[in-house]
């Protein structure tokens, strides 16, 4: 099977790792991901409430270079930009003058886009098209006894309407994968909650305090590690474990690693060939997951 990837700008600079263990999870399962030619940033998360007309032209870019490269799936790992696409062309679609005035913006770069090509989250593809049977028979060290947190994030389901691949309070895709690997998924009440990374720019403290809610939520039902499906949740559950643990004194840090950093575990894959983090190999290492 052959799609489209889009990394993300995130994916490719400090989220580098997700990136790495997303194609090798891809290579295992034969899902062949092919980089979307001179793509550009989505713009997700600010440019689209700055200006409407440019956030959109700029995501049918890459849209339009998936068309051109014959496919009609763009893969993303990022949920970010995952929204931001699918958010663009709703938009397009719906809005007739919106639509006229980024016709115009595009036939200036001599860009044409005929709608057939849409953005997909690499979670649903997993599920969906690669399916759960398949990923099963690729787990060569099944994870079992490790307690997995299922943090799902904001934006790779709602506006349901719009992203419309599974209920948006009720969702399940990432505790199916995470079964698929051996591990127990772990449900808590803040798993579809925003991880706060939007406002580590402008109000630090309230971004730490909204990733702390995640961790906290997932740590209370007795969680091991949290997985989650974004590449700027990453950077704000992984990254800031350390802030978030100083900020408001814990005796404790629950590690955040992506989904298919799990699956590549599960795959025989080494956490060092993933690029999981140290605090992450270090609850793994207790698990007995990892040596």
């Amino acid at each position: 099977m052959k799609v489209a990837y889009y990394p993300g700008c995130a994916t490719h600079g400090l989220s580098k790792d997700v990136d790495i263990a997303t194609k090798k999870v891809a290579e295992v399962l034969g899902l062949e991901l092919v980089e979307v030619e001179d793509w550009n940033c989505c713009g997700g998360g600010f440019l689209d409430e700055y200006n409407e007309k440019a956030h959109v032209a700029l995501n049918l870019r890459n849209l339009s270079t998936v068309e051109r490269m014959g496919m009609d799936k763009m893969v993303t790992p990022c949920s970010v930009c995952l929204q931001s696409h699918r958010l663009a062309a709703y938009k397009y679609n719906e809005n007739k003058d919106l639509r006229k005035e980024v016709d115009k913006k595009l036939k200036e770069a001599n860009i044409s886009y005929s709608g057939k090509a849409t953005a997909e989250h690499i979670v649903w593809v997993l599920v969906r098209d690669v399916g759960l049977e398949k990923i099963k028979k690729a787990v060569k060290k099944p994870l079992t006894g490790l307690r997995v947190g299922a943090y799902y994030g904001c934006q790779m389901l709602r506006p349901e309407q719009i992203m419309g691949f599974e209920p948006s309070f009720n969702p399940h895709s990432m505790e199916d994968l995470i079964a698929a690997t051996g591990a127990t998924p772990v449900k808590f009440p803040m798993a579809t909650a925003c991880c706060g990374f939007p406002l580590m720019g402008s109000n630090p403290k309230v971004g730490l305090k909204l990733a702390y809610n995640v961790l906290n939520s997932a740590k209370s039902q007795n969680a091991d590690i949290l997985v989650h499906p974004c590449s700027l949740c990453h950077l704000q559950l992984d990254v800031t474990q350390l802030k978030v643990k100083n900020e408001f004194n814990l005796s404790w840090t629950l590690p955040a690693i992506y989904i298919t950093q799990l699956l590549g575990l599960a795959f025989g894959f080494s956490a060092e060939e993933l690029g999981i983090s140290k605090l992450a190999q270090e609850v793994l290492r207790k698990k007995g997951v990892i040596q």
